[in-house]
């Protein structure tokens, strides 16, 4: 710019006045289109070395002779390496892929690796990574693309003829099996899941294939993990529901479109309300009120279930401090769920303290229900909070007995005054699975060791009866009431939909307790 100012000066001192402005104004285009024609020169030079060196990459297994069929191109996770050259390779692949051909991509995502990445170090954490890079690359077969994309995300990608559904349901269950393998880094197991796409249906470049790919591991996700899930054209319109609401989460808790019902738990010696269990619901401003099924996964899956935390347990207590005003309600605790997510939240416990001392209630009046329990135990964050809630005084909830049922021997160790049994295993007490031995070693642990036990689910009198002969006395279920809100359970404080004798009846030999 101090050239240019120069020239200026220059020009106009060196042509007469009536011709200067014009020389001037030429003076500035001709400078201006060789600063113009400069630039695009370097970009196009620029380009044309990316290309080169893209075919570079890409033919490379051509220079040397092949050995085997492992020989491949792998995007290594080096310091000096993007995401960006991994999706470079594809795109080549794709621009020089025969009539015909048909790419594959298999977006991986590891579970849950947050959890894990807390338990161990960054450097432990990135070992691992290069670790699973390193399966891939041994499983992979001739000419595929594979590499750690960014963070715990990995992609593998086939270009060939003779791709079909055996071989993409074949090469998606090698990569679970592979990942799945104990890892030699770290004393653990990891799983993935896979969202799967085919060029070009699905996309024409290695950018709208990622796109696909992720609405695809979404779908995975939820549904269950440790799973792959192929990408459709119609996935989008069947999953947009879902996917909405990643846009709409913060807008609904901004508008406070989400509410608390409550389910009683019941005293069936008494006939009494001794505890209430809140269940979030959305009050859509469209579709009205939604269960927890429609929304919840989603949270948990995107984090956002961690913002229900201080704000839910802050509606609760608002909301039992209108029912001490109206109603003899001091002796009911009300319990909150806690997902694994939310627990690893650094401070929750001392966050929820806050706020019972803010409304100066005891902390003993609430319950912190953990939902997988055995999820959560290897966090230290989460394990440092269910210490700190039972400090302050809050009561806890074991909602998980664990997949193989490990809550019976644990059940010393686990700092826990209730244990809840799910809708699901009274169930299978009711129906005599073949879990339902287990399950009932765990309630009788449970009351051996002094834990109250509360078991969901119940919907009848034959339900009833049968926990009475397994000496439970608390219930909860669609027998007594279904999730309610506010308004209705203030209701039920005053007029119980069942008759308080009406349990007499499993207690013959008993006199009834008052």
């Amino acid at each position: 710019m101090v050239f240019l100012k120069y020239f200026i000066l220059w020009t106009l001192s060196a042509v007469p006045t009536q011709h200067a402005y014009d020389a001037v104004v030429a003076s500035i285009i001709v400078i201006l289109t060789a600063v113009s024609l400069f630039f695009l020169f370097r970009n196009v030079v620029k380009e044309m070395r990316k290309g080169s060196e893209d075919k570079r990459l890409v033919k490379k297994q051509d220079d040397k002779e092949v050995k085997d069929d492992s020989h491949l191109i792998v995007e290594h996770r080096a310091t000096n390496k993007k995401s960006g050259d991994i999706l470079g390779l594809i795109n080549q692949a794709i621009y020089q892929a025969k009539e015909g051909a048909i790419g594959v991509l298999f977006y991986m995502n590891l579970d849950n690796f947050h959890y894990f990445s807390e338990k161990y170090s960054d450097k432990e954490t990135d070992k691992v990574i290069i670790e699973i890079e390193k399966r891939l690359k041994k499983f992979a077969t001739k000419g595929a693309i594979v590499g750690n994309f960014k963070d715990d995300n990995f992609i593998y990608y086939l270009s060939q003829n003779d791709i079909n559904s055996e071989v993409i349901k074949e090469t998606a269950n090698g990569l679970l099996k592979e990942v799945n393998q104990p890892l030699r880094t770290v004393n653990e197991q990891i799983t993935t899941s896979i969202g799967v796409v085919l060029f070009p249906y699905d996309g024409i470049s290695s950018s709208s294939l990622i796109k696909n790919a992720e609405i695809a591991l979404y779908v995975s996700k939820k549904e269950g993990k440790n799973r792959y899930y192929l990408y459709s054209q119609d996935l989008i319109e069947k999953e947009q529901f879902n996917m909405s609401y990643y846009q709409e989460i913060k807008r609904s808790i901004t508008n406070d479109e989400f509410v608390l019902f409550y389910q009683p738990i019941v005293d069936i010696k008494t006939g009494k309300v001794i505890g209430l269990e809140s269940l979030l619901r959305w009050n859509h401003p469209v579709m009205g009120i939604l269960p927890p099924g429609k929304f919840l996964n989603v949270m948990d899956l995107t984090g956002d279930i961690t913002w229900f935390g201080s704000w839910g347990f802050e509606k609760i207590i608002q909301q039992y401090t209108t029912w001490k005003k109206l109603y003899r309600v001091r002796d009911i605790f009300i319990s909150t769920n806690l997902s694994p997510k939310q627990l690893v939240v650094e401070g929750l416990a001392k966050t929820f303290f806050d706020i019972v001392k803010k409304y100066d209630f005891s902390a003993e009046s609430f319950c912190l229900e953990i939902i997988d329990y055995y999820t959560i135990t290897k966090s230290p964050v989460a394990m440092n909070n269910l210490a700190e809630f039972r400090k302050y005084g809050f009561r806890i909830a074991i909602d998980d007995l664990g997949d193989q049922y490990e809550i019976i021997k644990d059940m010393d160790s686990i700092k826990a005054s209730i244990i809840k049994i799910c809708r699901d295993d009274t169930l299978k007490i009711m129906n005599k699975f073949e879990e339902s031995d287990k399950i009932i070693r765990s309630i009788q642990t449970a009351m051996q060791k002094q834990k109250i036990v509360i078991v969901e689910g119940i919907e009848n009198e034959e339900m009833i009866q049968k926990m009475v002969d397994l000496d439970v006395r608390f219930l909860q279920g669609y027998y007594f009431s279904k999730p309610k809100s506010a308004a209705e359970i203030s209701v039920i404080f005053q007029v119980p939909p069942w008759d308080m004798n009406t349990f007499d009846k499993f207690y013959p030999e008993e006199k009834h307790i008052e």
